[in-house]
Parts: C-alpha cells; structure tokens; sequence
C-alpha cells in the first residue's frame, strides 16, 4: 500500500471514530487497534492526532483545487512555511475577474467536504479534546484574504491596520459562519436560494474598500496636464 493510501486508510478511521468519542479524544493507541495495526505505523505517517487533523483538511483543499472546476485559478500555498506542517499543499485559490474576486465556487465547494463530514466537524469544531482547528484555519486564511484586500486597493494607500482588520473581519465572517452551522444547527447549508451569496465576504470585502476612498479633482498644472483625479484614503466615517 503506498504512503499517500495509508495516510487516507488511517483519516478515514479517525474521522469515523471521532463522533463515537464526542467528549474524548481518539488517542493514537486506539486508533491503531481499530485499524489492526502496530501503534509504532502510525508514526510512520503523521507526528501526533493534532497534525493528522491538519492534514485531513489540507489534503482535501488541495485534492479539490485539482480538480478541472480549478483549472486557470491561481493557486496558494501557506504564506509561512516555516510554522505549517504541509508548507506545499496548495490550499486556497483565485478567480480574478477584471477587478473581482470570484470566490463563490471555491468556498461552496470546500463547504461540501464539512457537510459530508457533518458529524465528524461537529466535534472537532466544538471539543476541547484537539487542537483548535478553527484557530488554526483563520491564521492560515488571513494572510491570503489580507493579499485580497490589497488586490481591491490596486495600488491606493490604505493604513495597515485597516487592511488586517478588514481581512481578519472577512476571515471571520465565512469561516466562523461555517462553524456556526456545523456546531449549532442541523440545516443543509447547501440550499438553492444561497448560491449567489458565497462570494458574499468577497463582495463586501471590495465595496468597504472603495468606501474607504474619496475622489480628489486635480487642481492647477496637474489638471491642466491632464492627469488622473487622485483616490484619498478617508476611511467609513462620513460616508453615505
């Protein structure tokens, strides 16, 4: 059986285990007398059950952006590699779109894999037995959605701290809202009527940066010149 099968043989198992245990922590031994294995296997393939578990979900992402649905998208792999057990697993992607970012088949596609897997995110979402998955999630999306906040600034002066707000509060907003849903609700969050609001986060994320920016008609020799009225930062306060 090669290495990449193993690794899948030994996710499934976990994954199925881990909703029998809702308050307990699948251990390592355990996992390996349900597979009927040496507990020493396991080691072979992963260091602990916390970076198993980061690698069920990274193994998913990049399995799905190889997908034909992904092909001309430009793919990402974690921004520091030096602090992420699979620094080349791409992970996110992009559809640039004049000045838009489609999102909407990338994170409705990703929310299918938590859905068919209900049971088992349920539990990790909301148990104090494993690593902080969601924690982990967000501090691997906000450098990247921060690279999509630049993008709709295209080139304009924004404060920093504006930008990781901006990005931290989208990052949030998609990923906490799936948590939501797969830790508190038993809803289908697949419903027809929700389709044109996946790249939601992406839609407001570009409307409050334009928001952001006041129009400034060049005055004296630079209008004369004919160059281009200049874009200044003013942030929300104020604007309609």
């Amino acid at each position: 059986m090669s290495k990449a099968s193993m690794r899948h043989q030994i996710a499934h198992a976990f994954m199925a285990l881990v909703p029998k245990s809702p308050t307990k922590r699948v251990t390592v031994a355990e996992l390996a007398r349900f597979l009927d294995m040496d507990r020493k296997t396991f080691y072979n393939y992963f260091d602990n059950i916390d970076n198993l578990m980061v690698w069920i979900y990274r193994d998913y992402l990049s399995s799905m952006l190889d997908g034909r649905a992904f092909d001309g998208w430009s793919k990402a792999t974690p921004s520091d590699a030096r602090f992420d057990p699979y620094p080349d697993l791409p992970f996110y992607a992009r559809n640039v779109r004049g000045s838009m970012l489609d999102q909407g088949p990338y994170f409705k596609t990703m929310a299918y894999h938590w859905e068919d897997h209900r049971q088992y995110y349920s539990v990790v979402f909301s148990s104090t037995c494993y690593i902080d998955l969601f924690n982990y999630i967000v501090a691997l999306f906000q450098p990247l959605f921060r690279e999509d906040v630049e993008f709709f600034l295209a080139g304009r002066d924004m404060p920093g701290i504006v930008v990781d707000f901006l990005s931290e509060y989208h990052v949030m907003g998609v990923f906490g809202r799936l948590r939501y849903h797969y830790t508190q609700t038993n809803k289908f969050i697949m419903q027809d009527e929700l389709d044109p609001f996946w790249n939601y986060a992406h839609i407001m994320m570009k409307r409050s940066v334009d928001a952001c920016f006041e129009t400034v008609e060049r005055q004296g020799l630079a209008r004369f010149l004919g160059r281009a009225n200049l874009d200044r930062y003013r942030g929300l306060q104020g604007s309609e």
